[in-house]
């Protein structure tokens, strides 16, 4: 597989909170969403093999949604404060808890959690994270709500970054350019943002290094 093939089958679905959203659906050999939240019932119709969760905000975590994409073998990979969540709500699936800088390897599937941390809303001690996926021999990194970190300023080899911005709270577009020069994935794709943020997407293709291919993804 070519990676302009592995983009044609991530999708970043909209979501109907007013933060926006940061979900992710990687369509491949497994289904993967990566922080489902406040979805449409379209965009729930296919069902999970995986689905990561980088923290328990409710622009990130949604029992309702979840509740509409699991299947009896469905594998959720989250932190503490989500699983405390699900057993609350006596959600009884496959649940694994991820620690930051843990690894998993769940089928061909290779799961990393990076930490995730910014402001004070997200802080280092809540063991938040974000996650690279290798899968069919390429690294997709999402980074949750994490502003730019040396954890992130170590990655290497991504060939696909979807990080969130907004600052205070994840990246400012100046923090996602420093991000580029530091990791230099191949293709970087900003999510989270919404409509009144765009100029700031618009900032970070303009003064994106040229090593870095930045993409603007339409929501579906």
């Amino acid at each position: 597989m070519k990676l302009s093939e592995l983009l044609k089958n991530v999708e970043w679905l909209k979501s109907s909170h007013p933060y926006g959203s940061a979900c992710i659906r990687i369509n491949s050999e497994k289904t993967i969403y990566i922080d489902p939240a406040n979805l449409s019932e379209e965009s729930t119709k296919k069902k999970a093999d995986i689905i990561l969760l980088t923290h328990s905000h409710d622009d990130h975590f949604s029992i309702e949604t979840l509740k509409k994409l699991v299947k009896s073998t469905t594998i959720i990979v989250c932190p503490t404060d989500c699983e405390e969540s699900l057993i609350n709500e006596h959600f009884e699936f496959n649940i694994y808890v991820i620690k930051p800088s843990e690894t998993i390897k769940l089928n061909r599937v290779k799961i990393e959690a990076i930490p995730a941390y910014s402001s004070s809303a997200h802080p280092s001690s809540a063991g938040w994270v974000g996650y690279v996926i290798e899968l069919n021999g390429f690294r997709i990194y999402h980074s949750g709500d994490s502003g730019f970190t040396p954890e992130m300023s170590a990655l290497t080899n991504i060939d696909i970054a979807f990080v969130t911005v907004r600052e205070p709270y994840m990246m400012s577009p100046k923090e996602v350019i420093q991000a580029i020069k530091a990791f230099n994935p191949q293709i970087l794709i900003p999510i989270h943002w919404i409509e009144e943020e765009k100029e700031n997407i618009e900032f970070i293709k303009r003064n994106s290094p040229n090593i870095t291919e930045v993409i603007i993804l339409e929501m579906v």
